[in-house]
């Protein structure tokens, strides 16, 4: 076995394959919030009109989803200043309110998101959405301003991620 510091480093896979795709319609269904700040989320879930909403189904139980909100937070922080229109929304697939509480209230820097409940409400909106009912987390979708789901993306992003994402939202407002 190889160790660590022998370890062939991954390729840097591009992000939503590098291109957007002509996507279906983000549900409109009702999303439920948990959220420590009542100001912290818009009242639906929906798309930013003229710019792109990244949306990251995520868990308080799942590791990788732990580790890259702070990223995507930072995203949140640098692309505006890049002079795109971006923002994230988080929604968590956790079944346990208290877990999911107790998560807001620590130190993630995630205070406030939308929480998909175990029944009905979850299986209807990621079928809608195009995300298997029991995704394996993360899952991250990329929705422009119309509404519309441009690109899947099934696993943790990486810090070199950004610049394709740059790359994608810049190209979309053209």
């Amino acid at each position: 076995a190889l160790s660590a510091a022998h370890a062939v480093p991954k390729p840097h896979r591009a992000l939503c394959g590098g291109q957007l795709r002509e996507g279906r319609a983000l549900p409109k269904k009702h999303v439920s919030q948990a959220s420590l700040d009542p100001s912290g989320l818009p009242e639906a879930l929906s798309a930013d009109a003229g710019g792109f909403t990244w949306v990251n189904f995520w868990a308080a139980w799942c590791a990788p989803c732990k580790e890259e909100i702070p990223r995507l937070l930072a995203w949140q922080r640098e692309l505006p200043k890049r002079g795109a229109k971006f923002r994230v929304a988080f929604v968590s697939l956790d079944d346990d309110e208290r877990q999911l509480r107790q998560f807001l209230e620590g130190s993630s820097g995630l205070r406030a998101t939308y929480w998909l409940k175990e029944g009905h409400e979850r299986d209807d909106w990621l079928k809608a959405a195009s995300v298997d009912p029991d995704p394996e987390l993360p899952v991250h979708l990329l929705v422009d301003g119309h509404g519309r789901i441009r690109c899947k993306v099934q696993g943790a992003v990486e810090d070199a991620d950004l610049e394709d994402l740059a790359k994608l939202v810049a190209n979309a407002a053209e």
